[in-house]
């Protein structure tokens, strides 16, 4: 089957790559598309992470083959893939913290490709790169009547920018909120804030040209900030345009500048959410003095979601067109044209990249 590896140093477009059979409470997935995060990019530096491995943590395709007791899904059924596999035995998993358990982004199902006669890494437990995957059954939900090129989005993308706003930053109706990085996590911020009844909601960018974006998603106002600009003026644009009332900043770029400012901008007993992926090092400090008067910063991978409460309230949202996914997706590649699509997020050039797995 087709399928892309990074071999540690680069990226192999390939058409010999295999995939084992699905063992018990495991199934095979035929994906047809893959949403591109920039968390694949970041581990794409030699030593990040262990390779050979099939990247891509976005998935949507139709089901086509179960392992022995799976039961919530069927042959046939189109469906999306969380890419958490929490093992709901251990203490955070009793809590229902399914993203602080040890094996929920672990390296499960282990090496399930095989390339040039060698075993090949999954990851973040999908490896949507590959046109044929193996999951285990508890990580399918059905998607019927979404588009494979939407639904996928909902694995990382809709879920973590939605629970940026809904769960870690727990917006309230008339909060005034701030979105920092107007990409694929950036607009579902936005849609999570609106649809918890933010009476404002400030995007930021360094690139003038989101403010549509931004807008067409749901936000009242647009600043676009120099990567020069100080935090302190940063800082001020932000709470001149909230009306020094900043209850939430939802950082999603991981940019030191964006963080720092994040951090400083919300009013007392106001809450920054951290759910940007920022280069390894990355330092921020923080005034001592305002926290102990209330201010918070949060952060959690997939911004805590729940897949199994999360997941089927996405879903049903978008199916419903209270969430807008398509949208979302500014352009759509064959999976043999990966490197292009790269190129294009890097450069901002587009919300979501999605790989379509039939061309």
């Amino acid at each position: 089957m087709r399928g892309v590896v990074w071999d540690g140093e680069a990226l192999r477009i390939t058409d010999a790559l295999t995939v084992r059979a699905p063992g018990p409470g495991e199934a095979r997935l035929r994906v047809l598309a893959s949403g591109i995060c920039h968390t694949d990019l970041s581990v794409m530096l030699p030593g990040m992470i262990k390779a050979p491995v099939v990247l891509g943590h976005e998935a949507a395709g139709v089901v086509e083959e179960l392992g022995e007791g799976v039961t919530n899904v069927r042959v046939g059924d189109a469906v999306m893939v969380s890419s958490q596999t929490p093992c709901l035995h251990c203490r955070e998993c009793a809590k229902g913290r399914f993203t602080n358990c040890d094996d929920a982004f672990g390296m499960n199902p282990g090496q399930p490709f095989t390339w040039r006669g060698q075993p090949v890494y999954s990851f973040s437990n999908c490896s949507s790169f590959a046109g044929q995957i193996v999951v285990q059954g508890t990580q399918l939900f059905k998607t019927e009547g979404l588009p494979p090129n939407s639904a996928a989005l909902i694995g990382c993308a809709v879920s973590t920018g939605y629970n940026a706003a809904r769960r870690l930053g727990e917006v309230a109706p008339g909060d005034h909120v701030a979105v920092i990085g107007i990409g694929g996590v950036g607009v579902n911020a936005i849609q999570g804030a609106r649809i918890a009844g933010a009476a404002r909601i400030i995007a930021v960018d360094i690139l003038a040209g989101k403010a549509a974006t931004a807008r067409q998603f749901g936000a009242d106002h647009f600043i676009a900030i120099a990567p020069e600009s100080s935090v302190q003026g940063v800082v001020g644009c932000l709470r001149e345009a909230a009306g020094n009332a900043l209850d939430v900043v939802i950082e999603c770029s991981g940019a030191p500048l964006a963080v720092q400012a994040a951090i400083d901008a919300p009013k007392r007993g106001g809450t920054c959410v951290l759910i940007g992926m920022p280069r390894p090092g990355t330092e921020a400090r923080f005034d001592v003095f305002d926290f102990t008067f209330g201010r918070k910063v949060v952060a959690a991978l997939n911004a805590a979601t729940n897949p199994f409460e999360d997941f089927p309230t996405l879903i049903g949202l978008a199916q419903q067109g209270v969430i807008d996914l398509a949208s979302q997706v500014t352009r759509i590649w064959p999976l043999g044209e990966i490197e292009a699509a790269i190129t294009a997020l890097k450069a901002g050039q587009v919300t979501r990249a999605v790989l379509d797995h039939t061309q």
